[in-house]
């Protein structure tokens, strides 16, 4: 079979909509994709959710793809990245759940589980007051999970400033939360 993606006009038909070059890509790259991906994520299920994730978000924003000199290069280097934002979304996710599940078995200790329910509230509240650009800065670095150069490169600020502003987010967490600054130091991990 002739590969229709070797079709200089290929693109140009994806990008206005033409489903049966959608179609034709989906059909000659999905199962090598899935197999592709499984390398990173070591599971089935995920492999092919996060491949078909990426033709979703390939034909939902088709009209600002702009025609790479390889598709298949292109689609094993989209797929690669959608593996790492699969990874790293388990590994916040993971993280989040083995401090909830330490947090629950402190012990037994019920006055260590009465300390939280009093934190979360508290924690919620302080983070609430950080000036907007600290708050947002450190939203995404300590409960999104995102790298100092992540943040830098979205916000298109530079790394020493996200630094600093991380700094006094937790400078005024600390300040803010004194009574619970056990509990703040096991957040801030």
């Amino acid at each position: 079979m002739k590969n229709p993606l070797k079709n200089n006009n290929f693109f140009e038909l994806f990008r206005n909509g033409d489903k049966k070059a959608f179609d034709e890509m989906f059909l000659l790259y999905y199962k090598e994709l899935c197999r592709f991906a499984i390398v990173f994520l070591n599971d089935r299920d995920d492999s092919e959710e996060v491949v078909q994730k990426l033709f979703v978000r390939l034909w939902e924003k088709r009209k600002h793809i702009t025609q790479p000199e390889n598709t298949k290069s292109f689609l094993y280097k989209s797929v690669y990245n959608e593996c790492l934002k699969h990874l790293k979304s388990n590994a916040t996710r993971e993280k989040y759940n083995l401090k909830f599940a330490l947090q629950s078995k402190m012990d037994g200790n019920c006055t260590e589980t009465s300390d939280l329910s009093a934190f979360l509230p508290h924690l919620k509240n302080a983070i609430d007051k950080l000036p907007a650009k600290c708050r947002e800065i450190f939203v995404l670095h300590k409960l999104e999970g995102y790298t100092q150069k992540e943040i830098s490169e979205i916000l298109g600020i530079s790394t020493k400033t996200i630094e600093n502003q991380i700094a006094i987010g937790i400078s005024k967490l600390r300040t803010e939360l004194k009574p619970f600054l056990h509990l703040l130091s096991m957040f801030l991990m």
